[in-house]
C-alpha cells in the first residue's frame, strides 16, 4: 500500500505531541504529505438568542486561536522539509477526524491515546476507539507516554 497522505489529529497538548511526532516521522520516511488536523468542539448550550450569539463569538475565537496555533505547528514542520498542511474541522472529535480523513482520502490516521481506563473511559469514552471503529483507512494509535516512561512510573509504585 502506498501512503500518500497521513492525518495527525492534534489538540496542541503535550499528550498529542507524540502522535504528531510519529506521524511526521512516518510521513517523512514514506514521502507522504502530513495533514495536521485540529477539531474545534463547540459545547452545546441551550439558551436564548443572546446565548446563541455569545456562543457563535466563542466558537469564532476558538477557531481563530486554533488557526494561529495550527499555522505555527505547520510552519515548524515545513522548516524540517516535510510537506505539511493544517486543517480545522468542527464537531465531535471522533466524527470530525473520520470525516476529514475520508474527505482528504487519507491513507493513514495517526493519533496518541490518552490511555483512560475504567470509570474515566466509561464516562468520557475514547476518541481513538471511535476513530478505529469507524475509519475507512488504517489507524495507528500510540500511547501518549512512551513505553519507557510508563515502565518507570510502574516501578516507582
Amino acid at each position: 500500500m502506498k501512503f500518500r497522505r497521513i492525518v495527525a489529529p492534534t489538540d496542541f497538548s503535550s499528550l498529542s505531541e507524540r502522535g504528531v511526532a510519529e506521524a511526521q516521522s512516518l510521513a517523512h520516511s514514506l514521502g507522504a504529505e502530513l495533514v495536521l488536523l485540529h477539531v474545534v468542539e463547540p459545547a452545546v448550550m441551550a439558551g436564548d438568542l443572546y446565548g446563541a450569539s455569545a456562543m457563535a463569538t466563542v466558537i469564532e475565537e476558538l477557531q481563530h486561536s486554533a488557526r494561529e496555533a495550527l499555522e505555527r505547528a505547520v510552519a515548524k514542520i515545513k522548516k524540517r522539509g516535510q510537506r505539511c498542511r493544517g486543517v480545522i474541522a468542527n464537531g465531535g472529535a471522533a466524527a470530525a477526524i473520520v470525516d476529514t480523513a475520508d474527505r482528504l482520502r487519507a491513507d493513514l490516521i495517526v493519533l496518541a491515546t490518552h490511555g483512560r481506563s475504567g470509570f474515566s473511559h466509561l464516562l468520557l469514552g475514547s476518541v481513538a476507539e471511535r476513530v478505529v471503529r469507524s475509519a475507512a483507512c488504517p489507524v495507528l494509535t500510540l500511547p501518549s507516554t512512551p513505553p519507557r516512561a510508563r515502565n518507570r512510573r510502574a516501578r516507582k509504585r
